[in-house]
């Protein structure tokens, strides 16, 4: 499975900007700086494992979640989605 960068941001702003959030807000509850967040936009790089993480945090989903398409969440069998819901329960 591929993951794309620039997709991956884009969902994450989306979810920023649906929740008012500021990036420098997104980034305080992430855990990372606001440099991190725009050099991740402006040089379109990889998201480190970190970065996820902290970004799943800060919206309260899983890291899987985050990276995920919506169609490939809603193709995942009903067993799948039991093991992210405990984890995110972790």
């Amino acid at each position: 499975m591929y993951f794309d960068s620039e997709e991956i941001y884009n969902k994450v702003d989306k979810m920023r900007l649906d929740r008012g959030w500021s990036i420098y807000y997104l980034a305080n509850l992430a855990g990372v700086s606001e440099n991190t967040l725009y050099s991740w936009r402006d040089r379109n790089s990889s998201p480190t494992l970190y970065l996820i993480e902290g970004l799943a945090t800060a919206f309260g989903i899983s890291p899987i979640a985050l990276l995920l398409k919506e169609e490939d969440i809603v193709a995942i069998q009903e067993e799948h989605k039991e093991l992210f819901e405990r984890w995110n329960g972790l």
